[in-house]
């Protein structure tokens, strides 16, 4: 099989992408490395869609899909299957709150759904052939066996612009100390009903912070917090971690750190809820049921593209005649494990993210979509979440999807279908 479009890696983004192409009339192969689709929602337990809606102008303006197209489909499809209930709103934002488990079956079904496309799980690119500013052939693998494809052109929706580093494309990593730290989350079960109800966060958090001071748990447990799934008696704990090992400082694409996030992530969540078992009675019957596929990452390299979205970009609303998708998350830092540190647009729009932060800077047919698109540090702060990436996901099938060499013409095509899918 040769394809009109390839996409790497099966998350959000990369869903978005292939339906989009597929949609588009061209025959799209998708290839995830796991066993499902999903990418942090499923694999991650990410269990929020994030940058899904607009932020809201005034405090009672009712949720609104900030993308048109597969976003608002997939928001009326989570809703109406019961996977997803009403969107939640946390201070200035609002989220749609999902089942991992049961989002990874959506997606399987919601692709094979799709005439023209074709899905491979367990595999990965591990090679590509660069002739005059084009790949001209990637080589896959799976479990020891390789084959060489050519395609017309690709979307790296890996998160970790995997395909620039095969290609030696130029592409951006950020310091150690600047990286929005990592997080591990497990699926608890049989937590009382009240145990977060009213008061009881305070007394959780709490019993935490004096179980640290007493040396009963690790410091790393005060990057703890929990939030109700949508399922009966249970929780997810969600834990955010320093990163940094002692054989190396973050690294999100170095074996040892990563090895070391997911068997701490594992000891101290583990902790966590084994004293909160003993301490307080609503956890007295807790159990730690569902572990992640891997901790969930929320930065890593990024691709430079023909042009690079900014700080200012987000906290001004900027759009021009080239944006293709609508970024309405806020800066979203997690430079310690802490929490989060919040900066919102000057007012409540939506920055337009250009085509050329979709497509490589020195390969014409290589596209880019999710985490790893061509921004800055803070930027993808912003553009990183579910949300957002399904958006430009979608804009970047449907640019792959076309034979336009030229950038504002082809983003003048993304913005006409992108019309007709709101109309």
């Amino acid at each position: 099989m040769n394809p009109d479009v390839l996409v790497i890696g099966g998350g959000s983004a990369g869903v978005a992408a292939a339906i989009a192409a597929a949609r588009q009339g061209a025959d799209t192969l998708l290839v995830e490395r796991h066993g499902f689709l999903g990418g942090a929602g499923t694999a991650s337990l990410v269990h929020s869609f994030c940058g899904l809606y607009e932020l809201p102008p005034a405090p009672d303006s009712a949720p609104r899909v900030a993308n048109p197209g597969l976003p608002a489909e997939l928001e009326r499809e989570l809703l109406a299957q019961g996977i997803a209930h009403d969107p939640l709103r946390m201070g200035k934002v609002d989220v749609l709150m999902h089942q991992p488990q049961r989002l990874a079956l959506f997606y399987d079904q919601w692709c094979t759904k799709q005439v023209n496309l074709k899905v491979l799980l367990h595999t990965e690119i591990v090679a590509t052939v660069v002739e005059s500013g084009r790949i001209t052939e990637v080589t896959l693998h799976c479990r020891g066996a390789s084959w060489n494809l050519h395609p017309r052109s690709i979307v790296d929706a890996s998160g970790d612009a995997m395909l620039a580093v095969l290609a030696k494309h130029p592409w951006e990593h950020p310091p150690s100390k600047e990286m929005q730290r990592p997080a591990y989350i497990v699926g608890i079960n049989n937590v009382a009903a009240e145990a977060l109800g009213g008061d009881e966060p305070l007394k959780v958090a709490g019993t935490i912070a004096k179980a640290i001071q007493e040396k009963k748990l690790p410091p790393e447990a005060a990057g703890a917090h929990f939030r109700r799934s949508g399922a009966l008696n249970e929780i997810f704990l969600t834990l955010d971690l320093p990163g940094d090992s002692p054989e190396c400082a973050f690294d999100s694409t170095d074996a040892r750190s990563l090895t070391w996030i997911e068997m701490q992530g594992r000891e101290v969540t583990f902790a966590i809820v084994d004293h909160l078992r003993a301490s307080l009675d609503g956890f007295a019957n807790a159990r730690i049921t569902t572990l992640p596929v891997r901790a969930g990452i929320r930065e890593s390299r990024s691709w430079i593209g023909e042009r690079v979205l900014t700080e200012e970009d987000i906290l001004e609303s900027r759009r021009d005649e080239q944006a293709v998708a609508n970024a309405t998350w806020p800066i979203e830092l997690r430079e310690t494990a802490r929490g989060p540190r919040l900066l919102y647009p000057r007012e409540p729009k939506a920055c337009g993210i250009p085509l050329g932060c979709l497509r490589a800077r020195d390969l014409q047919n290589v596209f880019v979509a999710g985490r790893c698109l061509s921004a800055t540090h803070r930027a993808k702060a912003s553009i990183r979440v579910m949300g957002t990436a399904l958006a430009t996901g979608q804009a970047a099938g449907i640019a792959a999807a076309s034979i336009e060499p030229n950038t504002a013409a082809l983003a003048h095509q993304v913005r006409q279908v992108l019309s007709d899918l709101e109309a």
